[in-house]
């Protein structure tokens, strides 16, 4: 390969992969035909304790059930909001969606159906069933959530999953109503007059008119319990919003009717008669009224209904797979070439990592790291920063190859982790500072992502020393980027620690009390004390650093994941015991790659 060739493909990988995005993001973006879902996905509510655009609650609602973020089968809804409005304002045809994923045997056995090819059920499949359901929740619901089995926990998962859904049915429309802005005219009207009667005593009693006023209130007040979605700004801040039930009965006050109800009631109407220009209008005319009453609401919603449908992370767990084939391959052929391109890409990756990492934060108003599925993004992004400045130096595509591993791994793991559902979730009492949720978490984090870093190169070196050989100045400069890491990550998880002993004497009046997290991070520390005194010692060699170096992933694993799991302590904010195979599974793979480095080293024939 000549030069001028070398150079273009160090070009046009990275040129490629640009147009990717490209493509991407138009996509996102472009407007839509028929029903304007998009600019319906934008509306904001409020849930989880924060306003968030309708988009992202049918998303994490979806995920939480299917574990996708699509409904599958022909002629569904093509996306998350398409699927909340068809829930919403034809809920008969969304009970016959198969969302819901049953893979315990058992629980398939309790509701009585058959497994076909499919794992996943309707409502209507599973309505059958209900009794039974509930009756075995309310006594699973006595046992210790530690103690549960498979099956209990199983069955408690679908029993939320199902709730979840019938709630978000009841959000934005009165259930088993055709004309819905019909019916809170009437509302208003007919209890509006019967206020006016009863105010007025020497008028003649309408029994009539009481007793149909009292059966319309009674309607709402029995549809409000039934959603905790809250859709209309009455007030000022996150605090001041009422659900959509609760708003008509104030319309009874106020003489009128809000125009977040007015919308909803055009929106659901319109979409029942397939009406799509009366659909479209009403969401125009609503955001209208935002713009100009709710800015802030309306932007910050828009905003994340942008970065849900251009997934940044996503598109970086792409750019990261290139990066790691180009640099692969950069050591079989085509070496300078591909090399820089790898690295190009990497870049590439990065720039959208971080554009995704910023937009979080400004979404949430927070420092990067908040709760475990923030740390996976985090870890990964820390890892990627301190492989490009060894790149810079060394310029052997380890750097780059190892950080696009790392990241894909990570934003992987988090991937996983956002199936619990909103990853914006509101802060707990005790982590409600971004003061210390600047310092002491992003210093211990990346302490996290410099102990990976090192881990993962020193993979790197055990795998090539014991599958193709690797030339002794490559195992030379592995070992200094290991070495280098190693300091780095031993003086960061060290402040990073002491700072949290600092915020825990200001928060809980102790500065150290043995949690597991406490002592998953003291752990870390002392881990990498001990590699480098046995370094600077003489008592390990390259392979004994190596090894060593992969055992601090599985310290390190521990102390983020795995102290989690142990549903113990005051550190245990992100429990998940979904993830304990794939940590015991981690845990075993180290394990083994350290005992491929006591295998006899492949000689090699080349002198590079």
């Amino acid at each position: 390969m000549t030069d001028f060739s070398r150079n273009h493909l160090a070009w046009l990988l990275p040129a490629l992969c640009l147009v990717f995005l490209a493509a991407n993001a138009f996509r996102a973006t472009r407007p839509s035909e028929g029903f304007d879902f998009p600019n319906f996905g934008t509306l904001p509510v409020v849930s989880n304790g924060r306003v968030q655009p309708l988009d992202s609650l049918a998303r994490n609602t979806l995920l939480a059930i299917h574990a996708k973020q699509r409904v599958p089968g022909e002629g569904t809804p093509s996306a998350p909001s398409a699927w909340l409005a068809e829930l919403a304002f034809k809920p008969a045809l969304a009970d016959t969606r198969k969302i819901f994923l049953i893979h315990h045997d058992d629980l398939l056995g309790l509701t009585g159906l058959t497994r076909g090819e499919e794992k996943s059920f309707s409502f209507d499949q599973l309505q059958p069933s209900f009794p039974t359901l509930q009756k075995e929740a309310g006594r699973i619901e006595k046992i210790d959530a530690q103690a549960r089995s498979a099956y209990e926990k199983a069955l408690m998962r679908l029993t939320r999953n199902l709730f979840a859904y019938n709630q978000l049915k009841h959000a934005l429309a009165l259930p088993r109503k055709e004309n819905i802005e019909t019916e809170f005219g009437l509302f208003l009207e007919k209890v509006t007059a019967a206020l006016s009667a009863a105010d007025n005593k020497d008028a003649p009693k309408d029994q009539p008119l009481i007793d149909d006023a009292s059966a319309r209130m009674r309607e709402m007040l029995a549809w409000a319990p039934f959603s905790e979605v809250f859709t209309t700004p009455s007030g000022t801040g996150d605090a001041g919003w009422r659900k959509l039930p609760d708003s008509v009965i104030d319309s009874a006050d106020t003489g009128k009717l809000h125009p977040a109800a007015l919308a909803y009631a055009r929106l659901g109407d319109s979409y029942r008669t397939g009406n799509t220009a009366a659909f479209n209008s009403a969401v125009a005319d609503y955001r209208k009224w935002l713009s100009e009453n709710r800015s802030e609401a309306l932007a910050k919603s828009s905003a994340e209904t942008l970065f849900n449908r251009i997934a940044p992370f996503y598109q970086s767990m792409a750019l990261y797979v290139a990066a790691f084939l180009c640099a692969a391959f950069s050591w079989l052929r085509a070496g300078s070439a591909l090399r820089v391109a790898a690295f190009r890409i990497l870049l590439i990756g990065f720039v959208v990592h971080t554009a995704g990492l910023i937009t979080r934060m400004t979404l949430e108003g927070r420092p990067p790291v908040t709760n475990l599925y923030s740390s996976a993004i985090f870890i990964g992004w820390g890892v990627i920063v301190l492989s490009a400045v060894l790149e810079i130096f060394h310029r052997n595509a380890i750097g780059t190859a190892v950080a696009a591993a790392v990241g894909f791994a990570t934003l992987l793991v988090a991937h996983h982790l956002s199936l619990s559902g909103d990853t914006l979730e509101m802060m707990r009492a005790v982590l409600d500072t971004n003061f210390w949720l600047a310092t002491h978490v992003v210093v211990i984090t990346l302490g996290y992502s410099a102990c990976f870093l090192a881990g993962g190169i020193a993979i790197a070196w055990i795998l090539r020393r014991a599958f193709g050989g690797i030339p002794p100045a490559t195992s030379a400069s592995m070992r200094g980027m290991v070495y280098g890491v190693i300091c780095f990550a031993t003086l960061a998880s060290f402040v990073g620690t002491v700072l949290g002993g600092i915020w825990a004497d200001q928060s809980w009046g102790r500065f150290w009390g043995w949690d597991p997290k406490e002592n998953g991070a003291l752990l870390i520390v002392i881990w990498n004390a001990i590699i480098l005194h046995a370094r600077w010692g003489g008592m390990v060699k390259e392979r004994g650093m190596m090894v060593m170096a992969v055992f601090g992933n599985v310290i390190t694993s521990w102390s983020w994941f795995g102290t989690n799991m142990l549903g113990i302590g005051l550190h245990s904010y992100g429990f998940t015991d979904a993830a304990f195979f794939w940590l015991s599974a981690f845990i075993v793979s180290q394990l083994v790659i350290m005992a491929l480095a006591y295998l006899p080293q492949r000689k090699r024939l080349e002198t590079t």
